[in-house]
């Protein structure tokens, strides 16, 4: 015995229900990306991520969608620049990053192994406050046996190496 069973047609390409297409802004545009929510109506919501927090995967490159297509994150914080085409020079979005604040900026030296970090937190050449918060989180779910030492300090050695003692740091 058949059942019966009730289908909807799968939708033809192009023909997309839920989002109208994004429509080029006629001149030049920019915002602070705070959310998607928030974002202007230039911006199309389906740009809408996630990179290591809440993101738009904006088009760099050519806009119409010819190869190849590549995409670069703004973050929350981050300007979003729309600079309309001027004779030859063909429409571009721009991503501007912000400027870190206080405790976001990691102070370990440069060209560092991972290893190398570990080995420099172990001996007190750096502290967890040296490499922000990223670099905390990092550290504690590669080596979980460091992850008390960068988050609370705890079992850092007594005589602690000041960094600026080894690299030197402008401010």
């Amino acid at each position: 015995m058949a059942k019966n069973v009730t289908t909807t047609p799968a939708p033809t390409p192009g023909d997309n229900q839920h989002q109208p297409a994004w429509v080029m802004p006629s001149s030049d545009q920019e915002f602070e990306f705070k959310s998607v929510q928030d974002a202007p109506g230039w911006i199309d919501k389906n740009w809408a991520g996630f990179d290591r927090g809440p993101a738009l995967a904006v088009p760099a490159g050519d806009l119409f969608g010819d190869g190849p297509y590549h995409t670069t994150f703004a973050h929350v914080g981050d300007k979003v620049v729309f600079t309309a085409a001027r004779g030859a020079t063909p429409a571009k979005l721009t991503v501007i990053p912000r400027e870190p604040g206080p405790g976001e900026v990691s102070r370990k030296p440069p060209q560092q192994s991972p290893a190398a970090v570990e080995d420099m937190l172990k001996l007190g050449i750096i502290t967890g406050e040296d490499l922000g918060p990223d670099g905390r989180a990092q550290i504690a779910g590669r080596s979980p046996r460091l992850a008390k030492l960068v988050e609370t300090g705890e079992g850092a050695p007594e005589n602690q190496v000041k960094i600026s003692d080894v690299v030197k740091i402008d401010d």
